[in-house]
């Protein structure tokens, strides 16, 4: 028997490189294939088919095109439309509605010097602008409008006269009296109570100096700003009855505007 200590394998010289060590069969067969290119969402899908369009359409006084609305934070619903702002140069102020597969896609031109203007005034577009997504700009353009737009966010919404103020409480209080009037008619009954309840969420915003949320965040926002206002608004959305929601109606409006004057009467 050869008692001689086992053989073993020499290293390679100093500088030499091993030879390659062919692969068996079994080893490729632990090789996983190439994983396959990712779909894209419906949303990328509708994005890209939606710029080709607006570049095609105005590709040549564009400034910028922003997304708006809730395809900004994804989450879009079965029925949730698709929303744009399109600034170009020179002036402009047109609505566009297309389809887009299964989506409406809603696309608003504007001139960026009449957009910044709105800007400085408007009580909804300093809100509409604080998520918007910026997809394409010429210049930094769109940069620098919605650098003005976050800074007019910061700044606050803007107070409210007392004659603004009266005019929200009798916008409020006219819709819940038609409501009254047509009593005897319940599906325009509330029909016209929903308006009420829409006005007084609207102005709950402006009387408090918030500025709007989206409709979805709205309800969550104001319970937790006011849980009386967001108690009483939560009743009357969810009541079964007519008349109990218009009960609740009127409490609501003699809470929300128990500090605001009726108009002055003159007879």
């Amino acid at each position: 028997m050869d008692e001689s200590p086992a053989r073993v394998p020499s290293e390679p010289p100093s500088g030499a490189s091993a030879a390659p060590v062919a692969e068996s069969d079994d080893d490729r067969s632990h090789e996983h294939p190439a994983a396959p290119a990712p779909v894209p969402s419906e949303l990328e899908q509708v994005l890209a088919k939606a710029l080709r369009h607006i570049k095609a359409k105005r590709g040549g006084d564009l400034a910028a095109i922003l997304l708006v609305g809730s395809a900004t934070r994804e989450v879009l619903l079965p029925h949730s439309d698709i929303n744009f702002m399109v600034l170009v140069r020179g002036s402009d102020s047109r609505h566009e509605l297309v389809r887009i597969q299964d989506r409406i896609v809603e696309i608003r031109y504007l001139g960026l010097a009449t957009a910044e203007e709105q800007l400085k005034m408007s009580l909804r577009l300093p809100s509409t602008l604080r998520r918007a997504r910026l997809l394409f700009e010429y210049e930094a353009e769109g940069s620098r409008f919605l650098e003005q737009a976050h800074a007019r966010f910061r700044q606050g919404a803007p107070s409210l006269t007392v004659h603004e103020k009266i005019r929200l409480r009798a916008d409020a209080l006219h819709w819940l009296g038609k409501s009254e009037d047509h009593a005897q008619d319940p599906a325009m009954a509330q029909y016209l109570l929903s308006i009420f309840l829409d006005e007084c969420i609207n102005a709950f915003y402006d009387l408090r100096g918030f500025w709007p949320m989206s409709a979805r965040e709205s309800l969550r926002f104001i319970t937790q700003r006011d849980p009386t206002l967001g108690d009483l608004l939560q009743q009357a959305l969810s009541a079964p009855h007519w008349s109990d929601r218009l009960e609740l109606g009127r409490r609501i409006a003699d809470y929300l505007f128990k500090e605001i004057p009726a108009p002055a009467r003159i007879d």
